[in-house]
């Protein structure tokens, strides 16, 4: 016995782009309104990213799905409902990273900011490799402390002179305008000091207000990308946690993973072998950024709080809690 399968007409715009979309771009994504342009209708392309989150201490699970509108664009002319211009599948895929990148970035900012804060106490200097990169800094704010007054032609000389000129930008320090010009701290640098309480403390808080203001410049410009990492594994926490709306527990595996796909695309940065997940979440959390809750790894509740409020922006729909 034979069976014959009808199949209508792809008679309207919508029909024409849907199964072009489902048959190149795969299930996730749609077409919305076409655009009327005389001759032609342009045709948004939309798409929709599932994401599955779970406290692993409780098994509570989150199943959110994020809206990413305007991926790509077809156009369709009118009189013989051809598709005349349509984007590759390549480039839909990176229209798609794209999107979730700028959702990444605005957590990623507002991490950096609130690390910033010299009232959370981050100890910076507990992130080895971080203060590596950041020691013309760190060294020049205690020099200023114990009122040793380098010259302009000594830091120069050391290579110290592009990060000092930040210290002078942010105005906690300034030269003096007579020779040998020496530099000296500001009453900005000792009102910190008066809050701190330590010089140690006082030269951590100050690296936090550098990384606030200068992050992208240190990382992008100046190629000082020691901070990177731990940037990364603190924004992929805390930005997971943010989409699941509260802390939340993970294993270092697990947050390995939302560490993929968090930053899905971008090449990480060079790291010695002993500065892996391990190490930067042990350090992470004796410089207080995260903390462990027995074998897993959770946040800080002063910094979720701070983070929270971005979740009504992230364009996202979610389905109950499931248990």
């Amino acid at each position: 016995m034979r069976f014959r399968l009808r199949v209508n007409e792809l008679d309207d715009v919508f029909s024409v782009t849907y199964m072009r979309i489902l048959k190149h771009y795969g299930a996730g994504c749609y077409p919305k309104d076409p655009l009327d342009h005389g001759e032609y209708w342009t045709v948004p392309i939309e798409a929709f990213a599932p994401k599955h989150i779970i406290d692993e201490k409780t098994g509570k699970e989150r199943i959110l799905i994020f809206h990413l509108d305007d991926v790509a664009e077809m156009r369709v002319e009118k009189e013989t409902l051809k598709i005349i211009e349509a984007p590759t599948q390549k480039s839909v895929k990176q229209s798609i990273l794209s999107k979730r990148a700028e959702i990444r970035y605005l957590v990623e900012k507002d991490l950096i900011k609130v690390l910033g804060d010299p009232d959370l106490r981050i100890k910076f200097g507990k992130m080895k490799f971080a203060l590596f990169g950041l020691q013309p800094i760190y060294r020049t704010i205690i020099s200023l402390l114990d009122e040793e007054f380098p010259t302009y032609e000594d830091l120069e000389e050391i290579g110290y002179l592009d990060l000092v000129n930040l210290i002078v930008d942010l105005g906690y320090a300034s030269f003096s305008s007579d020779y040998p010009r020496r530099l000296f701290p500001t009453n900005k640098l000792a009102e910190l000091y008066s809050e701190m309480k330590s010089t140690v403390v006082t030269a951590e808080a100050f690296l936090g207000l550098m990384l606030a203001n200068y992050y992208e410049y240190l990382a992008k410009t100046l190629r000082i990308i020691h901070f990177v990492p731990y940037v990364r594994v603190s924004t992929s926490y805390y930005g997971t946690a943010v989409e699941y709306g509260e802390l939340i527990r993970v294993t270092e595996n697990q947050l390995r993973k939302n560490l993929r796909e968090y930053y899905w695309g971008i090449p990480p940065p060079t790291l010695k072998k002993k500065f892996g997940i391990p190490t930067l979440v042990k350090e992470l959390v004796e410089a207080d950024v995260l903390a462990y809750d027995g074998p897993y790894v959770t946040g800080r509740q002063e910094i979720f709080s701070a983070l929270i409020q971005r979740r009504e922006e992230l364009p996202i729909t979610e389905e109950p809690y499931l248990t």
